[in-house]
């Protein structure tokens, strides 16, 4: 008789947990077929951090390295692996990718600059052979009401970021150029 009660329980719950997925779907298809069709622009999301205010996203030549570029001994970790980045400065002044390693490298030319970065999302790397790499300075806070500004400057490809590196690797983003021009520079504190 026992199991008989649970037969009859487990399949009330299926029965029950398929009404509500075909419920579920049956109302988004409804909408589709039967809904009235509107046409609305849309606009740029604002990032706004509800603590410390607008921001924007910036990525880099140096976010994605090739997974053929990195150089060393590639830790056994499944979480997020450490990767040491080297740049070197180009005729036009911006810095460009030079080398990467999974330990941090002395032997660096003089001159170049080695920031500390993590990798992003391991499985992607796998099929793309490509490691996404963050430093630290991927937001950068505005003051309040720069933040579609610079987003629209950025859309440009006009913004530069001006990039602090310390001796270990650690990046702090230390004002924005906009063609060349100063256009926001860090407070000193």
């Amino acid at each position: 008789m026992k199991i008989n009660r649970f037969l009859i329980a487990g399949i009330v719950v299926a029965l029950l947990q398929s009404g509500v997925l075909y419920a579920m779907v049956e109302k988004h298809a409804m909408v589709l077929r039967h809904g009235t069709m509107i046409t609305l622009a849309t606009e740029p999301v604002d990032p706004r951090d509800l603590l410390r205010g607008e921001y924007v996203r910036l990525g880099y030549g140096i976010s994605s390295v090739g997974t053929d570029k990195v150089t060393g001994n590639k830790p056994e970790t499944t979480g997020l692996i450490d990767i040491y980045v080297t740049v070197k400065e180009g005729a036009d002044g911006r810095w460009n990718f030079a080398s990467a390693s999974w330990q941090k490298r002395t032997d660096i030319a003089a001159g170049d600059v080695q920031l500390h970065g993590r990798t992003l999302n391991h499985s992607y790397a796998v099929t793309n052979d490509v490691y996404a790499v963050q430093y630290g300075v991927e937001r950068y806070y505005l003051p309040e009401g720069w933040g579609q500004t610079v987003e629209k400057m950025q859309g440009e490809h006009a913004l530069d970021a001006v990039i602090a590196v310390s001796k270990a690797g650690d990046a702090q983003i230390s004002a924005l150029k906009y063609n060349g021009r100063l256009l926001y520079q860090e407070p000193a504190y």
